[in-house]
């Protein structure tokens, strides 16, 4: 049994989910997972976090409890716990970080979702023990944190990290937050389901049009996956498109910041075994050879994978 006050929680807080654990160290003593309901607003979602926090802590008192770290999609103020903008929850400047320190009477963090990941990864992954090392999420966005010097980089506006958002080509595709190219619109899952859905809708031949019942609403990574597993042309060329243009961006990073190993997460590597081949070899390409130094590997995988952002915010107050 975990003594008191060596217990923290994390709460992982995304658009549809909302994931709450009560840890020690990188163990979860107990997790609950319920619907966000983000169209309740903001009252409605603060109280789902509650209801998930009562769960956890069944048979004990907060008083156990260090703290809690919450890991949200958006963008977020560090300082004030406020979600200044979260597409995903319709949240403009909302309180996040006080309402929930003010209900539970413990101290309370909020960090962007990927952030809170790269703290689990520095503190007990894949990235413990390194003191520059990059952790990027491939999903239905892409998002970074990054640690320099044992620290994790916030920026002077605390938007460090939007590596989704560099752009790679901008007469390139249209991206979800307005502008053209960005490596989100070519590596996410959200952007090789859009190239997927472009080239059907030329009448290119594939077996993704039976396999989504010639619907293109059902394209999906899932379904391309199938597909590549099958030989299928376009469904490979649109994964190996992820692995180029992800190849290209990792060799900027190290080039530029000379980290000592990038990590991978996120739903996209379902399909690493088809991309990572692809972006090893792009990266190797295109990296300065200073960059890539001794023989080691630049890229790994991360190790935790949906846990990642709940064991991160608990991490900040174990």
């Amino acid at each position: 049994m975990a003594k008191a006050k060596n217990l923290s929680l994390g709460i992982d807080l995304g658009g549809t989910k909302v994931a709450v654990g009560l840890c020690h160290g990188d163990e979860i003593l107990k997790k609950a997972i319920f619907p966000t309901q983000a169209s309740a607003g903001f009252d409605g979602v603060i109280s789902v976090i509650l209801g998930a926090v009562e769960k956890v802590l069944e048979g004990r008192s907060i008083k156990e409890v260090n703290g809690a770290g919450i890991g949200s999609a958006g963008q977020i103020n560090g300082a004030t716990g406020e979600v200044i903008y979260s597409p995903n929850l319709g949240w403009k400047n909302a309180p996040l970080g006080g309402s929930i320190s003010k209900a539970l009477g413990v101290p309370v963090r909020v960090l962007n979702d990927v952030r809170a990941a790269t703290v689990a990864e520095h503190k007990f992954g894949n990235g413990k023990g390194l003191e520059n090392f990059g952790n990027i999420f491939v999903g239905t966005g892409v998002g970074s944190g990054w640690v320099i010097n044992g620290q994790l980089m916030n920026g002077t506006t605390n938007s460090a990290g939007e590596i989704g958002h560099i752009c790679m080509d901008p007469e390139g595709p249209l991206c979800g937050c307005g502008n053209r190219g960005c490596l989100e619109a070519y590596c996410s899952g959200t952007g090789m389901e859009n190239y997927v859905k472009a080239e059907l809708k030329k009448g290119r031949k594939s077996l993704l049009g039976e396999l989504a019942e010639h619907k293109l609403e059902n394209v999906r990574g899932p379904l391309i996956g199938k597909a590549a597993e099958q030989g299928d042309e376009l469904a490979l060329e649109a994964i190996h498109r992820v692995g180029t243009y992800l190849g290209i961006a990792l060799a900027n990073v190290h080039t530029l910041m000379n980290p000592e190993v990038v990590l991978l997460g996120g739903g996209m590597m379902a399909l690493k075994k088809f991309f990572m081949p692809t972006l090893e070899a792009t990266m190797q390409k295109h990296i300065l050879p200073v960059a890539a130094g001794a023989e080691r590997p630049l890229v790994r995988e991360a190790r935790f994978e949906n846990d990642a952002v709940l064991l991160g915010g608990a991490a900040i107050f174990a």
